[in-house]
């Protein structure tokens, strides 16, 4: 019923994974890419590997996630897919919003739904749940990449654009092209572990400049419609957190920042520009403040 496809350079993970996926307790095949061998992307990885695939549910899956549902977990998803035909892709991570204004998955914390426990430091772990209806599963625009499930002819249909060549945004733009016809959902009923937090490296903002770039004249993206001032809440929040991560980082270049305050100047808030003065002061002292 299921495929699990993941990517791996590291055969200690690869067979860690193997053997937790096995206690989802519905027919299942595991296809494991060993990347050391060929160097592809996630969605080149992933491409190839759903391509082999048997089964008409697939589960594209990072090596360092494990599910900590009782035995048997897999049965939840399969039912959820079999009774909801209109499902495109289901995670664990996700919005009901994304900005046109650059953002990773999360935008305003009013439209992020979680349920995942993510390890955000060596020896810390925390719970990420965010469900204020309740929901089995909520709807969502665009989901993190840490597992990703959605029908076999969803994939065909829409498979993962290999113009992203690295390991970053290939998920969210994969679910932005399955948003445009299908129903995207974050699960409250599995529990999923990941064991790395993000992390915002240049690599990870050029990948994210060329899914802004590609989805320019389509964002932003809402599960529902929202008022012009919900809207602009949205952008104001996806800009500020975009500004503070350059901020943050000795090694942003001057035009990233230039743009990125462009960006924020369209939407400023006073609650904003207040901690902004001190990511800007510590940026200063580290002689990287630029405008």
């Amino acid at each position: 019923m299921i495929s699990f496809l993941s990517t791996h350079v590291d055969d200690a993970l690869a067979a860690a994974l193997r053997e937790n996926l096995a206690t989802c307790g519905v027919p299942h095949e595991i296809l494991l890419h060993d990347n050391r061998e060929t160097c592809w992307g996630l969605a080149r990885a992933y491409n190839h590997l759903a391509g082999r695939a048997r089964y008409p549910l697939l589960c594209f899956v990072h090596t360092d996630v494990r599910f900590l549902s009782p035995p048997d977990w897999g049965r939840a998803l399969v039912d959820f897919f079999a009774s909801h035909p209109e499902a495109g892709v289901v995670g664990f991570a996700g919005a009901a919003v994304k900005t046109r204004a650059p953002s990773g998955w999360a935008c305003l914390p009013v439209h992020n739904r979680q349920h995942l426990l993510q390890h955000v430091s060596p020896g810390r772990t925390r719970l990420r749940e965010a469900n204020p209806h309740g929901e089995a599963f909520s709807r969502v625009v665009v989901l993190d990449g840490m597992c990703l499930i959605a029908p076999a002819a969803v994939w065909r249909a829409r498979p993962f654009d290999e113009a992203f060549t690295g390991f970053h945004l290939y998920d969210l733009d994969f679910t932005s092209e399955v948003a445009l016809e299908r129903a995207n959902y974050v699960c409250h009923t599995v529990l999923a572990e990941h064991f790395s937090p993000g992390v915002f490296r240049a690599d990870w903002r050029e990948a994210n400049a060329a899914y802004h770039r590609k989805w320019a004249d389509r964002l932003p993206l809402s599960v529902t419609p929202l008022s012009p001032e919900a809207l602009s809440d949205c952008e104001a929040y996806s800009a500020y957190r975009w500004l503070r991560v350059l901020l943050e980082d000795p090694k942003a270049s001057p035009t990233e920042l230039a743009e990125a305050w462009a960006t924020y100047r369209a939407h400023a808030r006073v609650r904003y520009d207040l901690r902004l003065l001190r990511h800007r002061l510590r940026a200063a002292w580290r002689g990287q403040a630029r405008r």
